[in-house]
């Protein structure tokens, strides 16, 4: 039985996919039929969404304009994880669902084939989806070179190159939404009106704690399962009464703040700017995950989604103490997560992916990168499972090259080995690249 019903499931996709394909995907501009989307509560205007229904493999574009109704700019056919779910693990072919953004743009001179002509890496696994145990990477928007089939990815969602092209010019890093769910669901207006002026409400008072409150007064707005860090504080307090000394005003200001749902969490993002002494300065994107609890919204998440360049190299007086509220960003970050996905790739057998994390002048072992990927597909294929995971990381970085030193645990049906990895990455267009590789066993 569960054979049949997943051959019927997969027959009625294909026919849907044909019959968008001879109806044509729409990118004309008009009002949405389906009411309102109980994901999309608050959107900025001039801002985008993604919507991703994995369900039908359909990506929709939507745009909100001088604060009317959404409209939907793009109704794409797209390619979900060939495994039916939630995605929940590195390796399970299935794509996330949730709300993501997107981090940044490759173009297709530095990317392998099996990403079309461009790709947009998402955020997942998000602070929620840590929190659950959720884990892998590499969960990217990308166009593909191959024939779109419906449930034909890694966990990707996979648009014909047209239609990723299209895409790309509604895309803001690091601002636009996407929301990938099983299925659209609608809810009344007055609902999402009603969430949204008592988020708006929340949004409010914790800005006006931050500015003048009390210490307890600030974590009155979090769940007290989710602990803030709140180590700066004390400074922040001090910056405060100098500022009121002097008589200069600072404010804390909210401003293209969007309000987006997924299951039972409240996704909050929004511009953070500092005012005083006729200053302003925008410090970056806010990020805050809500939930319901005994009818009143708790912060159960805060984290800066990125820092703004600007305000790293301000040289304004207040701007030195002001860091405090945001602490260093872990430019490392980047880096771990180009490990992470070549794990991932290596981990899944995704040959083609693995290879793209190797540079063309890679050269280990008295191999180049050709003869290099040549052996590893030999092992791929050889093995009926590769399972490789990593800790301890330790990177030493420059400008545009660093080495990573990290525990490799390696199985596989033939193999069990574990010991020292290292490798050595050179920056090539914005992308993290393998030049050299050795392994030491413990």
């Amino acid at each position: 039985m569960e054979k049949r019903y997943l051959l019927n499931t997969l027959d009625f996709l294909l026919l849907f996919w044909g019959l968008q394909l001879i109806l044509g995907a729409s990118s004309t501009a008009y009002s949405s039929s389906l009411g309102p989307i109980s994901s999309i509560i608050k959107l900025p205007e001039n801002e985008n969404v993604i919507l991703v229904e994995k369900k039908s493999q359909t990506l929709f574009l939507y745009t909100l304009e001088a604060k009317k109704d959404l409209h939907l700019r793009l109704k794409a056919s797209c390619s979900t994880g060939e495994a039916y779910g939630v995605k929940k693990e590195a390796g399970d072919r299935k794509t996330p669902e949730g709300v993501y953004f997107l981090k940044n743009e490759y173009e297709d001179k530095y990317l392998s084939e099996i990403y079309g002509i461009k790709a947009f890496p998402t955020d997942y696994p998000n602070l929620m989806d840590k929190r659950v145990g959720k884990n892998g990477s590499a969960i990217w928007i990308h166009g593909t070179n191959k024939k779109l089939k419906p449930m034909d990815s890694n966990g990707c969602v996979a648009l014909e190159n047209e239609n990723i092209q299209k895409l790309s010019d509604y895309v803001n890093l690091n601002s636009t939404p996407v929301i990938i769910v099983e299925e659209i669901e609608t809810s009344k207006k007055k609902v999402l009106v009603d969430q949204e002026k008592e988020i708006s409400h929340l949004l409010s008072q914790w800005i006006r704690t931050i500015e003048k409150g009390s210490y307890h007064a600030y974590l009155s707005f979090y769940s007290p399962e989710y602990v803030p860090d709140i180590s700066w504080w004390e400074q922040w307090l001090n910056i405060r009464k100098q500022t009121e000394k002097t008589d200069s005003s600072l404010k804390a200001s909210i401003e293209r703040a969007g309000i987006y749902y997924h299951n039972n969490v409240f996704v909050v993002l929004f511009d953070f700017l500092l005012i005083a002494q006729n200053e302003r300065v925008f410090i970056g994107k806010r990020k805050l995950f809500l939930e319901n609890q005994n009818d009143h919204f708790k912060i159960v998440g805060d984290i800066f989604q990125n820092i703004s360049p600007k305000f790293e190299k301000a040289k304004a007086p207040f701007i030195t103490a002001v860091r405090t509220l945001v602490g260093p960003t872990n430019k490392e970050s980047f880096v771990l997560e180009t490990i992470h996905q070549w794990i991932a790739a290596w981990s899944t057998k995704d040959m083609d992916k693995y290879a793209s994390f190797y540079a063309d002048n890679f050269y280990s072992d008295g191999k180049n990168k050709k003869q290099w990927v040549r052996k590893k597909k030999g092992l791929a294929n050889k093995y009926d499972f590769i399972n490789v995971s990593g800790k301890d990381y330790k990177i030493k970085k420059k400008k545009n090259t660093c080495e990573v030193l990290f525990f490799q645990e390696y199985e596989s049906s033939g193999l069990t080995t574990n010991g020292t990895k290292r490798l050595k990455l050179v920056k090539k267009g914005g992308l993290w690249k393998i030049y050299q590789e050795s392994w030491k066993e413990k």
